[in-house]
């Protein structure tokens, strides 16, 4: 049975400590070796934003993940960088969003986006940001985000992702229907 067969059996939930190593075997599968982040890293980073880290998984185990942190418009996170939540705060900063290749086209990816709309809505959040690596750039503006042109400072710390980057943001959605 395949994994969009199953999309009724998967589920999201707050990540966990213990989901890590399933975050990093996603974060293997979906991204060239330059850009793959340690599995102590991810740790760290998870013990500062646990709030704002999700899973989705299936009897099979961990298919998908998204780690962000509020943040403020227009501040990019380096790839590797350590983050915490940044007070005052406007945006939910969508540091790193995988969906495994098995798990591609089951809508996962939406499922998890609406779990961020609806956590920065809660938080009185304007918006969402991310970095658009590896050729994603119209995945996201199909789902409402504009790239936008950085100061030249933010703009170095783009040029610590591999290939083309791009700043983008969308507004915070309803996505309560």
């Amino acid at each position: 049975m395949s994994v969009k067969e199953n999309i009724p059996d998967q589920r999201i939930r707050a990540m966990q400590s213990n989901d890590v190593s399933a975050v990093y075997s996603v974060q293997q599968a979906c991204y060239v070796p330059q850009m793959v982040e340690s599995a102590d890293l991810i740790l760290q980073r998870w013990q500062h934003v646990a709030d704002t880290s999700w899973v989705a998984e299936d009897m099979s185990g961990v298919g998908a993940y998204l780690v962000a942190y509020r943040s403020q418009r227009n501040k990019i996170s380096a790839l590797g960088e350590a983050f915490v939540h940044t007070v005052p705060a406007d945006v939910l900063y969508l540091h790193d969003m995988a969906v495994h290749p098995r798990w591609r086209g089951g809508g996962v990816a939406a499922r998890l986006l609406d779990h961020a709309h609806q956590y920065a809505r809660a938080n009185r959040l304007t918006g969402l940001a991310l970095v658009s690596v590896q050729d994603t750039l119209a995945f996201w503006q199909k789902l409402g985000f504009v790239p936008q042109i950085p100061d030249d400072s933010q703009q170095r710390l783009l040029s610590t992702y591999a290939g083309a980057a791009h700043y983008c943001i969308a507004p915070v959605q309803d996505t309560s229907d």
